[in-house]
């Protein structure tokens, strides 16, 4: 190594570069050699944790709350969704809207985009969200009229035939034929429904048990009924 040093300063000097000045530039030129990767060790080591980065906007009280769910996410603040008090980590092609995870490919309340809810389908209707759009299509049975969907045998608008609208004096539409309602139902718009029973009118005309059925008056889980 030093027969290199003494050739290097040798060049140097055959340039007009003293040979003292020589060996202290190709010292100092080995020096820096030496150090520079540990320089940029030092300056990959300071680059800031993501998840200290992002948990940052919270308050203080809450950022070690985030920073364990940020961990549990990989380290990886893109998947944790939060509002600084409630945490959860989205799964891929999940999006966080507000402080928890949707695929707005097919959820009905975020469809498509967060917060962009699907109309409630109509009485003779099914809904959902299909590839971030709102479908809906009749249900088993029905028919479209004027286009919308009915039953021909229960739709007071359309009884037995579409544009068919039962009057005041028999205002139910009972196997397609206009008609007062029987004994122990009640008229809900045309629609003879017994409350005690009924999934759709539980209680009261236009309340719906969600998913669960109607005895004596009340939704199957115990829960007020909730309205259509």
């Amino acid at each position: 190594m030093t027969h290199h040093w003494d050739e290097f300063s040798k060049s140097l000097a055959e340039k007009s570069v003293p040979r003292r000045e020589s060996l202290r530039l190709l010292g100092a030129a080995m020096v820096g050699a030496l150090l520079s990767p540990l320089a940029g060790r030092t300056a990959w080591a300071r680059r800031p944790d993501p998840c200290t980065s992002f948990c940052n906007q919270c308050p203080k009280s809450r950022r070690s709350n985030c920073l364990f769910a940020c961990r549990a996410c990989n380290n990886d603040p893109s998947r944790l969704c939060t509002d600084c008090w409630s945490y959860a980590c989205c799964d891929s092609g999940e999006t966080c809207c507000g402080n928890t995870c949707h695929d707005l490919a097919n959820d009905i309340d975020h469809c498509g985009a967060c917060n962009n809810y699907c109309d409630e389908p109509s009485p003779y209707e099914n809904g959902a969200c299909v590839d971030g759009h709102c479908f809906y299509w009749c249900i088993e049975g029905s028919v479209v009229c004027d286009g919308r969907c009915s039953r021909l045998d229960s739709d007071p608008d359309n009884c037995g035939s579409c544009g068919n609208a039962c009057p005041a004096s028999a205002p139910a539409c009972i196997s397609g034929i206009c008609s007062e309602c029987p004994v122990g139902s009640t008229n809900c718009g045309g629609y003879c429904a017994f409350l005690a029973t009924d999934p759709f009118n539980c209680g009261a005309c236009g309340f719906v048990c969600p998913g669960t059925g109607c005895a004596d008056g009340q939704c199957d889980f115990g829960s007020p009924p909730s309205e259509w």
